[in-house]
């Protein structure tokens, strides 16, 4: 069996995407506390705004990535969500009860009820980050569908499908916690799974018409921006804004993606080697960094810090880097694990 080619433009694209989780979170007591209408409100709206495909990205990449896993050999679907459930599901556990543990004791969460926990848990919303569990998930459960799709169906033909359901949900149905509903995410997790049939013809593509791809980016971007910040502060009405939401999740995800592998094809294999570090460290970063601004953030009003702008600065560095530095000790203690328990 041939080799898979490992993507390398993965590990930085993850990466950017990981520190944008960080950096939107870090920024968010700008946007909620800043005075509405000053130039600094502008300025962290619009950053925050900016960084909003973030979870997209992440649909994006669990497609690409799985199709792509599944490219040389079949599908069994309860192997794959047994591996999903040790993967994904006891970690989430973990630090549902460590959130839940740490709120309630600062007073920043009341007390549940088994009812109302079996709601959160399943939502996603204890805190915020969690609701990507959600999605994901429901992903993972119709993945076969979808990866049966992409390889009994010529490509061109499930794209246009798939774009074509994606409008009219977004155009003519609403439904409540659409944010933690897959049909909310569907085109870019299709996009990965397409784009992972054909790869070299995608990036011979997206190389070829790359200026094509920043100036969507850009503008799109601008209109997404402005729009948003118009409808939330000034009352004035942003029409279609899901659809142009998902113009710009897109026109970002593939000038990122651009971006990492035109990096990639130059970078030394020592400069790769740290992002593929931040790669492996991504779903922990992810869960983990949460707890590590709050408790800054604690401490930061123990010693008398109150500048919005300098907590940003801070919690920036130090959520990112803490968090990281812990998930990738706990991933190479996992991996020494295995390696013992392989030779025993």
């Amino acid at each position: 069996m041939e080799k898979k080619q490992k993507l390398t433009e993965l590990f930085l694209l993850t990466s950017f995407l990981c520190c944008f989780v960080v950096l939107i979170h870090t920024s968010s007591e700008g946007v909620t506390k800043l005075l509405l209408g000053s130039w600094q409100h502008k300025v962290f709206f619009m950053f925050n705004k900016a960084l909003s495909f973030v979870v997209p990205g992440f649909v994006f990449l669990s497609g690409l990535k799985l199709t792509y896993s599944y490219q040389q050999k079949s599908f069994d679907f309860f192997y794959f969500m047994k591996k999903r459930f040790l993967k994904i599901l006891i970690p989430y556990i973990f630090w549902y009860v460590v959130y839940y543990r740490f709120l309630t004791s600062l007073g920043f969460m009341a007390e549940k009820t088994i009812q109302q926990h079996i709601f959160s848990f399943i939502m996603g919303d204890l805190i915020s980050p969690f609701y990507f569990i959600t999605i994901i998930f429901q992903f993972y459960l119709l993945f076969g569908i979808f990866l049966y799709f992409v390889r009994n169906y010529k490509l061109i033909y499930v794209f246009i499908v798939s774009a074509l359901i994606q409008y009219i949900y977004l155009k003519y149905i609403y439904i409540p916690y659409d944010d933690r509903f897959f049909m909310t995410y569907f085109i870019y997790f299709m996009l990965g799974c397409i784009m992972s049939e054909n790869l070299e013809f995608f990036r011979s593509k997206i190389q070829k018409y790359s200026i094509l791809i920043y100036i969507c980016f850009i503008f799109f971007a601008y209109w997404h921006i402005t729009h948003s910040y118009a409808s939330s502060i000034e009352g004035i009405v942003y029409k279609n804004w899901r659809i142009f939401t998902c113009l710009f999740s897109i026109s970002a995800i593939v000038a990122f993606y651009h971006m990492s592998y035109s990096i990639t094809q130059k970078a030394p294999r020592w400069f790769l080697s740290i992002f593929k570090a931040i790669e492996e460290s991504s779903f922990y970063i992810f869960l983990g960094h949460c707890y590590i601004l709050y408790s800054c953030n604690e401490h930061w009003f123990q010693v008398g810090i109150h500048s919005i702008f300098r907590k940003f600065l801070l919690n920036s560095v130090i959520v990112f880097f803490v968090s990281f530095f812990v998930s990738f000790l706990y991933i190479l203690c996992k991996k020494k694990w295995y390696s013992i328990c392989k030779k025993v």
